[in-house]
């Protein structure tokens, strides 16, 4: 306990009285002077809560409400793919007309005249018009795409996607060119044929890809999960349809070589003739029916993409 020590200014006397009466009245013990005790008046102890104030925590960016959306004109993006969706309905209307065009051209008759030069000219038409018509589509597509915001980091994709599909529009053009000299002229095209048939698959293939890529850099840039769940599932089947297609390939190669017969003049599979059948059934079912899944996990993509550009809460990750 604290004191304090008064003098009284009469007798001079000395005595101590405790802190809690300074600034009070009292008499000197000795002489009986009125004393005043110097000194102030101690303040009152502050009450100690039971409990400690808990620090206000810090907000992080990350928990905000609503996802930081980027700035930005996305309407070219949107129209890129709108544009491509309606590419991929142009080449599976392309599927389809293959098979009729396949059809007709079994059915003519060699020495048919005139009515073989019209069934040619349909069959062109068929085979050339919906590929022309998805090859319009899908540069317009990603023309459109290189008008992305700077903030999607994806001009690199859409400009790579662009020149894959120049390339495939060319060897488009050269295959066209090709049957129509062969028609004509009645002369073998059957290198440049090849050259454009391989350049046209592996454009369209380096097309799509890289597009895939725009897509998936446009939903990392509008933090899209729907985007993200739909490039897996075309990625899957993808892989899906090229294991299958594969696995029995490798099934009727091993099947055939353990039940050919040795003692045959045309051992194994060295003829086409005697396993037409099974490259009908690859080349004219497994393979349209494998590019068609994916065209239309390819389409499902892109309205992915769509949805997310426009905002949706669905397709939205939650902070």
């Amino acid at each position: 306990m604290s004191t304090l020590d008064v003098t009284c200014s009469r007798c001079e006397k000395k005595f101590r009285v405790r802190a809690e009466f300074a600034g009070k009245s009292t008499r000197c013990p000795g002489c009986s002077a009125p004393i005043t005790i110097a000194g102030s008046a101690p303040a009152p102890p502050r009450p100690v809560s039971e409990e400690p104030p808990r620090p206000r925590p810090r907000r992080r960016d990350d928990e905000d409400d609503e996802p930081p959306r980027p700035k930005g004109d996305w309407v070219p993006v949107d129209m890129a793919f709108r544009r491509e969706q309606v590419a991929v309905v142009f080449v599976l209307i392309g599927i389809v007309c293959d098979y009729f065009a396949f059809c007709l051209t079994s059915a003519m008759q060699p020495g048919a005249g005139r009515m073989a030069e019209g069934a040619i000219a349909i069959v062109l038409l068929f085979v050339i018009g919906p590929s022309l018509a998805a090859a319009a589509f899908g540069l317009m597509a990603r023309v459109a795409a290189l008008k992305t915001p700077p903030e999607s980091r994806a001009k690199g994709s859409a400009v790579a996607s662009l020149l894959c599909g120049l390339g495939g529009l060319g060897c488009l053009i050269m295959m066209a060119f090709s049957m129509m000299i062969g028609f004509d002229m009645q002369r073998s095209t059957e290198v440049p044929m090849t050259i454009a048939v391989a350049g046209l698959v592996l454009s369209t293939l380096g097309a799509v890809a890289t597009f895939v890529g725009f897509v998936a850099q446009v939903g990392i840039a509008r933090r899209s999960a729907a985007v993200s769940e739909a490039v897996g599932r075309t990625s899957t089947g993808i892989a899906v349809c090229i294991l299958v297609i594969l696995g029995i390939a490798v099934f009727y190669t091993l099947m055939s070589e353990l039940t050919a017969n040795p003692n045959l003049p045309n051992y194994g599979y060295s003829r086409y003739g005697e396993h037409e059948v099974f490259f009908r059934i690859v080349f004219l079912f497994l393979m349209p029916l494998s590019i068609g899944v994916i065209l239309v996990l390819y389409h499902r993509m892109l309205a992915a993409g769509r949805r997310a550009l426009q905002g949706e809460p669905s397709g939205r990750y939650d902070g």
